[in-house]
């Protein structure tokens, strides 16, 4: 026969080999941004992309931008932030951060934002915040503000809530939770209620995946007082609390509880704890304090970054990593939270409560600082104090899909 050419012996890769090819090369690019413009380059790009499998990969690689603060309205990251245009692509989609699409929207009140899901719980009749009350609430629904779509969950079974005695209950936390591996298909969560007794705390856990709650307890033989926010922390919850000085941590996969000693310094008389994944998926933790600075003339405020890192002997010890100088035209700062691979920070300037809160050209400015870089760079800004502390994450919606 004939000898054939390079090119006629050359067989065309088989197309699972070229997707493959394509997710590792995705798999590379610095940022959501980056991914959707190479989406739009062709149909095939597209494919790979769109694909479940693919965008966990780069979720878990790329956490989705922050892009705004849930309030009424919706405070979106301001340019020249790296998150401003992914914000203003969700304004020109139409996103309904409120959610005002789900019925009788006056009765259900926002307990908590993830992966691009609002939950909701709804408020019993004469209250107006559902949530740091000693009331159980049974009602939740999860909306999705980008697509407008909303479930209500079935209500928590009256066999389930006798396990708590009401009056018992200091207080209850509620909150979304990522699914369990291996039901991670894109539209799969867990919604979680913790009650915190006077000598326990009891888990509420809804799975859509089983469409059912069931509980898990934990005796903490005397009353826990949370010193912390409760921050996501590689498949686990964590929340601060005194008087121990310990951090309490909720495995999501196996459902249990495990504690975490505390670094003694710094530890101011004011603090704010937040708890972040840090390099190589070591704990993390930062702290605000002040202190007097003579040649400010003035209280200064700093960053104190802690890593929890394993002796010879495997016990945690809590190593300083970094001290990060905070802007210093402002009088206090606190932590907002974590999303996105940044931490935010409400900088409330010197002269803003010593006059009208409405004075014009007064604002609260809000900064976030990348975990990865430590840098720090202003967000927004806003008029009035913002209480409601819903950080809203997520890829640019040429390449997101319903989460319900």
């Amino acid at each position: 026969p004939p000898e054939q050419s390079p090119l006629q012996q050359a067989a065309p890769p088989e197309q699972p080999i070229l997707d493959e090819l394509l997710e590792e090369i995705f798999l590379r690019l610095p940022t959501a941004a980056d991914l959707a413009r190479a989406s739009m380059a062709c149909v095939s790009f597209r494919r790979v992309v769109a694909g479940h499998a693919f965008r966990r990969r780069f979720r878990a690689l790329h956490p989705p931008p922050l892009l705004g603060i849930l309030d009424l309205p919706f405070i979106p990251a301001e340019p020249p932030h790296p998150s401003a245009a992914a914000a203003r692509a969700y304004a020109d989609a139409g996103a309904d951060f409120w959610c005002s699409f789900l019925p009788s929207r006056e009765r259900w009140g926002i307990t908590d934002v993830r992966d691009g899901r609002v939950l909701l719980a709804g408020v019993p009749e004469g209250s107006i915040y559902p949530w740091g009350g000693s009331k159980l609430l049974r009602d939740f629904a999860v909306c999705d503000p980008l697509f407008r779509l909303y479930l209500v969950l079935p209500v928590i079974p009256d066999d389930l809530t006798a396990l708590v005695h009401e009056p018992d209950i200091t207080d209850v936390d509620y909150f979304l939770v990522p699914p369990a591996e291996d039901e991670d298909d894109g539209v799969s969560f867990r919604v979680m209620c913790l009650a915190r007794c006077k000598t326990k705390l009891v888990l509420f856990v809804f799975s859509r995946g089983a469409g059912q709650w069931r509980t898990v307890a934990f005796d903490s033989g005397s009353e826990l007082y949370w010193a912390s926010r409760r921050y996501y922390w590689r498949r686990c919850f964590c929340r601060a609390f005194f008087p121990e000085n310990r951090l309490l941590m909720l495995d999501i996969d196996r459902m249990k509880f495990s504690v975490v000693n505390l670094p003694i310094e710094p530890w101011p008389e004011e603090y704010e704890m937040t708890f972040v994944e840090a390099a190589k998926g070591s704990l993390g933790m930062f702290t605000i304090f002040d202190d007097f600075d003579e040649k400010q003339g003035g209280v200064v405020f700093h960053l104190w970054y802690g890593i929890l890192r394993k002796d010879g002997d495997s016990a945690n010890l809590w190593q300083a990593n970094a001290m990060i100088s905070l802007p210093l035209s402002y009088r206090h700062y606190r932590i907002m939270g974590v999303a996105g691979g940044y931490l935010l920070l409400q900088g409330i300037p010197k002269d803003l409560l010593l006059t009208s809160p409405s004075a014009e050209g007064k604002e609260t400015d809000c900064f976030t600082l990348n975990l990865q870089t430590l840098q720090l760079e202003r967000f927004c800004g806003t008029a009035d104090m913002i209480y409601e502390d819903h950080l809203y994450a997520g890829l640019p919606p040429s390449l997101s899909v319903p989460t319900i």
